[in-house]
């Protein structure tokens, strides 16, 4: 459910500056994909659902940070500049033109999972409680769950301590700071003037202000939320676990749509799927992009979907790759066919065995079943396409374009050479070089006149076996 706070209530200033040196990739973890969306557009994504006005704190590799924003969401954004890393307060007060909003929710860019149940409740129990700071919480006891401050707690007291100073036992003290808050703008104001204030160091961090806001007597409250939801990513390996973890998420709710997973654990579904009812999905499957499967589909084991569209009652068999295609209804693609480079194949086809569409059009009832490439052509309807046919489409400079009318058969081993047409009803024959165009209802006949030598074959074999025969080696010299 969106949120229908006053837009003067709450905005959001989200951190995404940081080097991602953890990341040991020399680029930003922030434009990693889990699940085929950027880590930083979940959040943006996030906000964008909950109508919450944002800006986001850029640093390194602001430039591609920002155009994979403006060009994910819709949503208004604006954007702050952190020039130098001297820590998470230092990173807000660089925000802090953009503040205009009662309450600020303050939120890391890396944490992908995040629902806007959590933000909302947070929200509801800072209205509620009058709360000066609010702030999320998980338990996590793993002593290796590392870049987690841990929230120690004297009396009515409590304050969040940076992993790198925690020395407790994390048992006793399991309950995390997970770096989700909102806070009135008139205390964080105070605050952060106060910590720049009292830094002893270059670096100071925003986790301070909740001792800040106990000494000045405001109320300060926390909500629970499960650790996985929550989960920052610095590695490699959290992004991997943090990948699992939205992946048989989203398994999970395509199962409750009706759809069959023979082996749910090795399907990998992007975000940006959908799928019809009673479709079902065999083990290794990637379906990724904006790719649409219909109704009662199957698509066998191995299959590589992208931004691609499968009509209903369509298999695909396995081992298939089909990219940035379309493939009508009640149709057959595969084993072991490539379909790419924007082509469309309708209705009550069959692509079989090893068969390669690149840039093509195919019509209703076409068939071609066996060791096919088929680029830059255009085919119309009831054609059959040969075993071994290729369309000559690159004259070594440009690529040109094999047109195949209505009910053409196409003879196996044919070498179509474009630029052609093959009219309707035409025939060609096997094994032919097609160089010119054929009328319709024309046979064309485009190769080599065959030679029968009678009585040839044994003179050939014995010529073979002459040439192919172990030859002697001289005889060594004798001494005199």
């Amino acid at each position: 459910m969106a949120h229908t706070t006053p837009n003067n209530n709450l905005q959001a200033i989200v951190l995404a500056a940081g080097k991602s040196s953890r990341f040991k990739t020399g680029t930003t973890k922030l434009l990693e994909k889990i699940c085929g969306q950027e880590i930083v557009l979940y959040s943006a994504k996030l906000l964008e659902h909950l109508n919450i006005p944002t800006t986001f704190v850029v640093g390194f590799h602001r430039q591609a940070i920002q155009d994979a924003l403006v060009n994910g969401v819709h949503h208004e954004l604006s954007f702050a500049v952190q020039e130098q890393q001297l820590g998470t307060g230092h990173a807000i007060i660089c925000s802090k033109s953009t503040w205009f909003a009662e309450n600020i929710l303050i939120i890391n860019g890396d944490v992908p999972l995040v629902t806007a149940e959590i933000i909302n409740e947070l929200y509801t129990q800072h209205q509620t409680t009058n709360a000066g700071l609010s702030f999320v919480t998980a338990h996590n006891a793993d002593p290796s769950a590392q870049g987690y401050g841990r929230i120690v707690k004297d009396g009515n007291s409590i304050e969040i301590v940076e992993a790198r100073d925690f020395k407790g036992d994390t048992h006793q003290h399991c309950c995390i700071n997970a770096g989700i808050y909102i806070v009135k703008r008139s205390l964080l104001d105070e605050a952060l003037a106060q910590l720049t204030a009292n830094a002893t160091t270059q670096e100071f961090y925003f986790t301070d202000i909740v001792k800040i806001a106990h000494r000045k007597g405001h109320t300060v409250t926390t909500t629970v939320a499960p650790f996985d939801l929550i989960r920052g990513i610095n590695t490699i390996q959290e992004l991997w676990v943090s990948q699992q973890i939205k992946r048989a998420e989203i398994i999970k709710y395509w199962m409750e749509q009706g759809i069959q997973f023979s082996a749910p654990q090795n399907a990998h579904i992007d975000i940006g799927v959908t799928i019809g009812s009673g479709t079902r999905i065999a083990s290794g499957v990637q379906l990724l992009g904006a790719t649409t499967l219909g109704t009662n589909c199957t698509i066998h084991e191995f299959c590589i979907l992208e931004d691609s569209t499968i009509a209903d009652n369509t298999t695909i068999y396995s081992h298939s790759i089909i990219r940035n295609s379309h493939i009508g209804s009640h149709t057959q693609i595969g084993p072991f066919a490539h379909i790419h480079h924007a082509s469309t194949v309708d209705s009550h086809v069959i692509i079989g065995n090893f068969v390669e569409l690149k840039n093509s059009c195919v019509g209703a009832h076409t068939k071609a079943k066996h060791l096919t490439y088929l680029g830059d052509a255009q085919i119309g309807s009831h054609v059959n396409i040969g075993a071994g046919t290729i369309t000559c489409n690159h004259n070594g400079s440009t690529k040109n374009t094999t047109v195949i009318h209505d009910h053409a058969y196409v003879g196996s081993n044919n070498s179509l050479v474009a630029p052609l047409t093959i009219g309707q009803n035409a025939f060609t024959a096997a094994g032919s070089t097609i160089t010119q165009d054929v009328p319709a209802d024309a046979l064309a006949l485009g190769r080599a006149h065959q030679v029968n030598k009678e009585n040839y074959a044994h003179k050939l074999r014995n010529t073979q076996q002459t040439q192919h025969a172990p030859k002697t080696p001289p005889l060594p010299e004798q001494p005199l």
